[in-house]
């Protein structure tokens, strides 16, 4: 493995793992976090650097959690028609910490919307996430105020 990789990893290594999380059950997320470096790994010497190194790290990424959703979507479904049908947020947790608050806003967002939200929280602008994930910028820009509405709609008194 080349020095610049690895540096290049252990930079990214928190964003790559919170992927991983939003797309893997909690057993399974150490494997897609597996999976998604061999990933990078294999397409490090063909990223031409003409993008921002996130915006690479997130296609690779993501296309490495879609592979995954698809090879696990019995299992997915069953996770999603559990969390519908247990107490609410506040009910079970009482009061918490801000992560933990965005942790299940991020869980009741579709794979689109989880993706947008993590980008735009880790500054990418609408038109890097536009290249990531084929949706246009101005549906982004769209997207992620109406996520701002519900987030405050749920979350804010």
């Amino acid at each position: 493995m080349s020095p610049d990789f690895e540096q290049l990893i252990r930079q990214h290594s928190a964003r790559i793992r919170r992927i991983a999380r939003r797309y893997a059950a909690p057993a399974a997320v150490d494997d897609l976090v597996q999976d998604i470096l061999v990933r990078l790994w294999r397409s490090h010497p063909s990223f031409r650097s003409d993008a921002r190194v996130e915006t690479w790290i997130y296609r690779v990424a993501l296309n490495a959690s879609m592979t995954h959703v698809k090879n696990s979507i019995r299992e997915r479904a069953a996770q999603s028609a559990l969390a519908t049908s247990s107490p609410s947020f506040e009910t079970t947790h009482g009061a918490t910490g801000m992560a933990d608050v965005l942790e299940h806003f991020l869980a009741q967002l579709g794979d689109i919307d989880a993706s947008v939200l993590m980008m735009y929280l880790d500054g990418l602008t609408p038109e890097e996430m536009s290249s990531v994930l084929g949706v246009s910028a101005n549906a982004i820009s769209v997207r992620i105020n109406r996520m701002k509405q519900k987030f405050s709609d749920t979350y804010v008194d």
